[in-house]
């Protein structure tokens, strides 16, 4: 039987698949996902809407940090980047803004 096996090969995260779902049917959504069981928190996923917005394609933001180092800029504020290190190092829960700047901005 060919598909028997599928879930000792390949196994399927129905948790990420309904938020991918979810988060494409919604035009104005952009979204990264990333391992949390990871160090440095690996990028894992990123929607086409991200891609458009930031300028980088798939290949360059997969298994990135989810810090997203690579997008901050001269005017990305170093305490707001100190925050997000301390949230996702210590597994907390916060929100704040930070300025990211896309592929072609400097």
């Amino acid at each position: 039987m060919p598909g028997g096996r599928r879930g000792l090969v390949a196994p399927q995260n129905t948790f990420l698949e309904n938020i991918i779902r979810r988060s494409n049917s919604q035009p104005d959504s952009s979204f990264l996902l990333a391992n949390a069981q990871i160090v440095d928190f690996p990028i894992v996923y990123c929607n086409e809407s991200f891609c458009k917005i930031s300028g980088y394609n798939r290949a360059e933001v997969m298994q990135k940090s989810c810090r997203c180092g690579f997008m901050y800029g001269e005017l990305t504020d170093k305490e707001t980047v100190a925050r997000l290190e301390f949230t996702l190092e210590n597994q907390q829960q916060d929100q704040f803004e930070i300025l990211l700047y896309k592929k072609n901005s400097k």
